[in-house]
């Protein structure tokens, strides 16, 4: 494991990567470190999703809402889950509680758009749809990891020592 990264990070960057075998490892010890880490539940649902899981990954996502029941990419995620199942009542229900822990999460906006769609409610779609819009413009970085920024930093501060240092043997 990397030492500046926890169990949980490592796990979610090989997830992006698409190493699934590595990831879950990861994911796994997070949760055996803090059997209460909700996000790290929730990845391994999204894991076990992209493995076609799709029981496994529902336990997950429960799992996660379990640990933490304001956690709206769990909802979220298991409304895609009821969604792709057919079950739109569920996945709306679903959608709708992630807004309710979250009303800025422009997923579950997304989510809620498509499903209107296809249940022909369009003036209902258009509207989630274009408040997800506006709120992955005010929110980048939602539902992802933020670039990290540590090592930015000791890179900005090595410059900046080292220029002060140039002025200061250069000014004599």
């Amino acid at each position: 494991m990397d030492l500046d990264m926890s169990w949980y990070e490592q796990g979610v960057a090989l997830l992006e990567q698409g190493a699934y075998d590595q990831a879950e490892q990861c994911l796994k010890a997070a949760v055996q470190e803090q059997p209460g880490h909700a996000l790290a539940w929730n990845k391994l649902g999204v894991l076990h999703v992209h493995r076609g899981n799709l029981e496994q990954a529902a336990d997950c996502f429960q799992t996660a809402i379990g640990c933490d029941p304001n956690l709206a990419p769990a909802y979220s995620n298991l409304g895609n889950l009821y969604f792709e199942q057919g079950d739109f009542d569920s996945a709306e229900a679903a959608y709708r509680r992630a807004l309710e822990a979250d009303p800025e999460y422009a997923a579950a906006h997304h989510n809620l758009g498509v499903l209107y769609k296809r249940q022909g409610r369009i003036d209902e779609s258009i509207k989630h749809l274009k408040r997800a819009a506006k709120l992955n413009r005010s929110r980048p970085w939602q539902g992802r990891q933020p670039p990290r920024l540590k090592s930015v930093r000791a890179v900005l501060w090595v410059i900046i020592i080292g220029l002060v240092l140039f002025i200061l043997i250069y000014r004599r």
